[in-house]
């Protein structure tokens, strides 16, 4: 008896062992891009996000500024002058070799309910390094950060943006952007030969290309080691606040949409669609279902969470007897339900 129960706990561990051997290998979070029906049955329902408004900053127009390769305490404060004037905070992924001679710009910004997030410790391109290399690129810092400060960095930047094949072991979750102001390339540093009108005509070039372009949920990079981008932040901050929006740290936006962040996934922003936002509120009469060429859902309840009981085609003729905000009550053949508003045509 003993030998047969020696027998099977060698098994479970060997089966144990081998089984967490690919665990930490996940998918990559689409980019910014085409935004497809969120109730449309051949949507990815990680894509988008469908959060009821549960968190203060729900119904919020929330974007998310990211700083990287600081702090440097002359260029950083300024950056959090002009986030706390607006009322705003941002997250700064910060390198490893900045974080000691910076603790207190470091504990500022943390004060400030901004978010300290991880870059590595020497800024290396993790793809081209071991796994025990690659485990103190990202170790480090987190460990120095929480000894100096009490922060806990929760996300992680890979310098460079090279993850590809190496998100299991980095193992936090990812965080790269959807909005790339390029602002490293307008530095004062390599443009010396600018005059100020053209330094000006930079920054305003850039925060239009911003502020005109910005939507909800999306992650902007910046880098808080230039005074060109301190200057630059003095007009995009205020211009996207304008503009509706509310500028947040990237964790406080996806708690406020609904999204969890996961280890070892890759995030560049969050995804809404208009559908979701749809407030139409149709009369009873024929309808056509109109998809980007998807199935439709004909819901249980007026909500996207609720039981899917039949999925209709694009070009399906429905009837519709009510209508709520956003959604229809349909019935098709022996069928009846709420589907989104949104994708119904009606027949003249």
């Amino acid at each position: 008896m003993k030998k047969i129960v020696t027998v099977v706990a060698l098994i479970l561990s060997v089966v144990l062992i081998f089984g967490g051997c690919n665990s930490g290998k996940k998918p990559v979070e689409p980019t910014h891009g085409g935004k497809g029906g969120s109730d449309i049955a051949s949507q990815t329902s990680t894509e988008i996000s469908t959060q009821k408004a549960t968190h203060p900053l729900a119904g919020e127009k929330l974007i998310a500024l990211t700083f990287d390769d600081g702090p440097r305490a002359s260029t950083t404060n300024r950056v959090l002058d002009v986030l706390e004037k607006n009322a705003s905070t941002a997250t700064f992924f910060i390198v490893g070799y900045n974080i000691e001679k910076n603790v207190e710009t470091i504990k500022r910004a943390s004060e400030m309910g901004c978010e300290i997030a991880n870059h590595s410790k020497d800024h290396k391109n993790l793809t081209k390094l071991t796994y025990s290399e690659i485990w103190e690129q990202v170790d480090f810092p987190n460990k120095k950060v929480k000894s100096l400060t009490g922060i806990e960095p929760k996300l992680f930047r890979a310098p460079g943006g090279n993850y590809d094949g190496v998100e299991g072991d980095i193992g936090m979750p990812i965080i790269q952007w959807s909005v790339d102001t390029e602002d490293w390339k307008y530095k004062d540093a390599s443009n010396a030969d600018r005059t100020p009108e053209q330094r000006e005509a930079d920054l305003k070039k850039i925060a239009d290309r911003v502020i005109n372009n910005a939507e909800k949920g999306d992650i902007v990079l910046m880098h808080d080691i230039y005074d060109f981008t301190a200057d630059l932040c003095e007009l995009v901050i205020p211009g996207l606040i304008e503009k509706g929006f509310k500028v947040v740290s990237v964790s406080e936006m996806y708690e406020a949409y609904g999204k969890e962040l996961k280890g070892g996934v890759v995030y560049n922003c969050i995804k809404f669609n208009p559908a979701e936002e749809n407030t139409k509120v149709v009369k009873a009469g024929q309808y056509r279902v109109k998809t980007n060429g998807g199935a439709l859902n004909i819901r249980e309840e007026a909500d996207f969470d609720a039981k899917s009981v039949l999925k209709l085609a694009n070009g399906t003729q429905v009837t519709v007897t009510k209508s709520v905000a956003g959604w229809a009550y349909v019935s098709y053949g022996e069928s009846q339900g709420w589907v989104n508003s949104a994708y119904l045509e009606e027949i003249q």
